[in-house]
């Protein structure tokens, strides 16, 4: 297996290390909840990276905006003193200051960006090693400042310098075929960077954008071949997404079998956003230990920013909750600290609020918080939530798109919290005319239950039933069945019905 920049060249052991990880899930049927955690908020600073040839002016002029503008402080690491710098940043006057490689000793302790102008990458191997200069590199990003090139030097940025988390970079010339689908098949969990002659692309964080008018192809390799994704103009990829799907594929999720739905003990309470049905609250107390006992956590960090929730302590409170505590904790630090999981550890009852459902998982999965979430049903108390917070409770996670929520389906996040197995969860349904995004992933995938939830509708599920409550109705979607042509492919219920989810069948149409 070789990197990309250099025939001949080994791959580094931390990237031959994570293909062995990344494939042993493949054969051992591990889930991405035990596979190494991704943080979601991408890389610290920027990477600028551009094909091979001229590099754009609007490429440069990004570099010099993300640098600091007036008060940048720009190194370009250069082989030779004959290296030519590209005419945008020969013009930047005081603010430029070229090294040579080879002279590199902790040259880069007050840049605000990085330019390397390279054109062997085995003519830095030994720069690397001796000037610590992945670590040099790292404390300007980690500093909020950019990392830079073009040809080889970008596809040394991403597969030497290791900057850019499991990824591999081509920038193949505009006369060569590229080979950067065929070598990440053997790269299991890898995204690659195609990046084409005149083409620039700029991660920011966790955000991929293409600079210019150029495209950018990012590629995921898995099941059953190669699948590409593209950055340009206004259409933006996220490398949190793209990280988790390619840890998806080699997975092999979504499972073509999955675990029944039901739960063993406790309650989940999933509303589909726009209101609660009335009572609600207070029934949610009940099952939470009852009035004087009930001590309810609520997670609001579905949006952003934040939002204060203090009302909905007040109003759990009012319904006969002991105790109500919002945690805003976000960062992995913040869910894992000890005053965080010892108020999840006495909770009787969680409330998930609305908002974007990709933020829970970014928040809990594969922390020590997702734990203590499960022992609370096991303790025999409940978990509810409205609108995202009740899709973040199904195994298949509905809309987790980033950048919005109008496809049902948005590789990266598809994975619930997963409270109740083997279904599908969508809110707002009748309202905003989702049914046949439903039908269509039930085409796709039919081994999961589709469960479509009306405003100010809910589901409290308890075993393997499911009770409607509210004004609206629940629309249940079971692919495996056949439908007569012409009748809805579906079972619409109305409060008071009952329904069973792992027979998949009307048990009460309603009262």
């Amino acid at each position: 297996m070789r990197a990309l920049n250099e025939k001949g060249t080994s791959m580094r052991p931390i990237y031959r290390l994570f293909v062995v990880a990344v494939t042993a899930f493949l054969f051992t049927g591990t889930t991405q909840a035990q596979a190494p955690r991704i943080d979601p908020a991408g890389i610290s600073g920027a990477l600028l990276l551009c094909g091979q040839g001229d590099v754009s002016t609007t490429a440069l002029e990004k570099l010099l905006e993300l640098a600091g503008g007036d008060k940048a402080k720009i190194v370009v690491l250069a082989a030779n003193e004959k290296t030519k710098l590209p005419a945008g940043l020969a013009q930047s006057g005081e603010r430029l200051r070229v090294v040579l490689a080879k002279n590199a000793a902790d040259p880069l302790r007050d840049a605000t960006a990085v330019w390397l102008m390279v054109e062997s990458a085995g003519d830095w191997r030994d720069v690397i090693k001796q000037h610590r200069l992945i670590e040099q590199c790292q404390a300007v990003l980690n500093r909020g400042g950019l990392i830079g090139a073009a040809g080889i030097g970008a596809e040394l940025i991403g597969n030497e310098l290791k900057l850019l988390p499991a990824g591999v970079v081509e920038t193949p010339a505009a006369e060569a075929t590229p080979m950067l689908a065929d070598r990440l098949k053997k790269m299991p969990g890898f995204v690659g960077y195609q990046i084409d002659p005149g083409a620039a692309m700029l991660l920011r964080g966790r955000t991929i954008s293409a600079i210019g008018e150029k495209k950018v192809t990012l590629l995921v390799a898995g099941n059953p071949s190669v699948q590409s994704f593209v950055a340009q103009g206004k259409k933006q990829q996220d490398l949190t997404a793209l990280r988790r799907h390619a840890i998806d594929r080699v997975a092999g999720f979504p499972p073509k079998m999955v675990e029944q739905p039901s739960v063993e003990k406790g309650t989940l309470v999933i509303v589909g956003g726009g209101g609660t049905p009335p009572g609600l609250y207070k029934k949610f107390v009940e099952y939470a230990g009852g009035e004087g006992k009930a001590n309810i956590v609520i997670f609001p960090t579905a949006s952003d920013p934040i939002p204060k929730r203090d009302f909905l302590a007040d109003l759990f409170r009012k319904s006969g909750a002991k105790r109500a505590t919002v945690l805003y904790g976000k960062t992995q630090a913040e869910v894992e600290s000890k005053e965080f999981l010892d108020t999840l550890k006495e909770a009787t009852g969680i409330w998930f609020d609305g908002g974007r459902q990709w933020r829970f998982v970014d928040c809990y999965e594969q922390t020590k918080a997702l734990p203590l979430m499960f022992d609370v049903l096991k303790r025999g108390g409940v978990i509810g939530g409205t609108s995202a917070g009740a899709t973040i409770q199904g195994d298949y996670l509905c809309r987790g798109g980033v950048f919005n929520n109008f496809d049902i389906r948005y590789e990266g996040y598809e994975r619930g919290l997963g409270f109740l197995k083997g279904v599908a969860i969508d809110q707002h349904f009748t309202q905003r005319k989702r049914q046949k995004d439903m039908t269509e992933l039930m085409k796709l995938y039919p081994q999961y239950l589709g469960i479509g939830i009306d405003e100010a509708t809910a589901i409290v599920v308890q075993g393997s039933t499911a009770d409607v409550i509210g004004k609206g109705k629940v629309h249940f979607y079971d692919s495996t069945r056949k439908f007569a042509k012409g009748d809805p492919d579906s079972e619409a219920i109305s409060a008071g019905g009952r329904y069973d989810l792992k027979e998949r069948k009307v048990l009460t149409k309603a009262k």
